[in-house]
């Protein structure tokens, strides 16, 4: 073989072998850029994913974070968003299994923490739900989120100091989160500091205007106060924010006729409890607290009518006698009136007013001999209470 010819079969191999490189290199080049374009599309895809699980479409959701996961097994929010989703189907151990990923792809995914801590919740595992709340707040620190569920688990194990330092901290960092200052004020109820609560509700009440989200809970913060009125300012302007086709309407309208009626504000009560009636037709307790109402109006007429129909949805009521039987008494009709306090005689906790009233029917009529055995009756059923102790005392004696 000549040299010229050994010369140029090794310059021909050296060209096969340097295109066959080039075409490897552009080949993996390739493949990288592919490769690196599908991770991107998966990425992107993920807020749209968030969005389809809040709106409860999960299995579009969960098909579109599959394919996510094979472009990119190592994006540790795809597999917070699909733990998401074997939680809300009810298969915790698969939801555990995804968050525990994401946190090793990311020790830094505050979410995959914070999952990981609901899922301990519901197992009662209060000791590592608090180890995973306290990493999610040690990444997000200011996140509500994170801090009520923190001050949750401590409330649930009765650790209520911590609880309200846990709250205390995150109000410093956001004095004015709505849903941080609603928590510190539920916690303050939950150890009794009433005062507290209704200071935090309104100056929520300030910060955020008259919104459902406050003016209901301090509502019902004064009634535990039995500061009547003004619960029944709270929920007066609680059923201006809905229609009356929303569920929370006639509740709402409920509380607000029983506040305004332990608040005396007897004409406004009654206008309440007459919209009630057309909702609730067959309510006794609805005819009831307007038969209770019309009397502190002096409407012995309509307490009448009010107390019948809640005696007509429920017969044998005891309570429903004695405000019949006090409203025949107002319209000086005491006969009548004598009637339905019989009905209650037996009655354990109206006994002693039903014999108390019958003796003032009796006066009435000018029985006296019966008015005193019914008043000496009263006087033993009850004999603490201080109405028929001081009537006794000026009327039964002396006779």
């Amino acid at each position: 073989m000549s040299t010229h010819r050994i010369v140029t079969g090794v310059l021909l191999a050296g060209l096969l072998i340097a295109a066959f490189g080039c075409n490897e290199t552009h080949a993996q080049k390739k493949k990288a850029m592919v490769d690196q374009w599908e991770k991107s599309t998966a990425s992107a895809q993920l807020p749209a994913v968030e969005n389809m699980i809040e709106q409860g479409q999960i299995k579009e959701a969960k098909a579109t974070l599959i394919k996510c996961i094979q472009a990119d097994p190592k994006e540790p929010k795809a597999f917070v968003l699909i733990g998401r989703i074997h939680a809300i189907e009810g298969r915790n151990d698969q939801a555990r299994t995804a968050f525990e990923t994401a946190v090793k792809l990311d020790s830094e995914s505050d979410r995959g923490w914070h999952f990981l801590g609901s899922l301990a919740v519901l197992e009662k595992d209060y000791d590592q739900a608090t180890e995973y709340y306290q990493k999610a707040i040690d990444l997000m620190p200011a996140k509500a989120d994170y801090i009520i569920a923190l001050s949750d688990v401590y409330m649930e194990t009765d650790q209520l100091d911590k609880a309200q330092q846990t709250i205390d901290r995150g109000l410093s960092l956001q004095p004015q989160d709505l849903e941080l200052m609603l928590s510190k004020a539920r916690l303050c109820q939950q150890v009794g500091q009433t005062d507290q609560a209704i200071r935090v509700y309104e100056q929520a009440r300030i910060m955020h205007g008259d919104i459902p989200q406050v003016l209901e809970p301090a509502g019902y913060a004064y009634i535990a106060q039995s500061n009547w009125k003004l619960a029944a300012e709270k929920f007066d302007l609680l059923i201006k924010q809905y229609t009356e086709e929303d569920s929370h309407y006639n509740v709402t309208m409920r509380t607000l006729a029983r506040c305004l009626f332990n608040s005396e504000q007897y004409a406004s009560a009654l206008f309440w409890y007459d919209k009630l009636s057309v909702v609730y037709r067959d309510d006794a307790g609805i005819w009831l607290d307007m038969a209770q109402a019309a009397l502190g109006l002096n409407d012995a007429k309509r307490a009448s009518y009010c107390a019948n129909r809640a005696i007509k949805a429920k017969p044998s009521w005891p309570q429903a006698y004695a405000v019949l039987g006090s409203a025949h008494y107002m319209q000086g009709s005491y006969d009548q009136s004598l009637k339905a306090f019989y009905k209650i005689t037996g009655d354990d906790e109206l006994a002693g007013f039903a014999w108390f009233m019958s003796g003032r029917c009796y006066q009435q009529l000018g029985r006296n001999r019966q008015a005193n055995i019914a008043f000496e009756r009263a006087e033993k059923l009850d004999p603490d209470n201080p109405l028929i102790a001081s009537f006794l005392k000026k009327t039964v004696h002396p006779l």
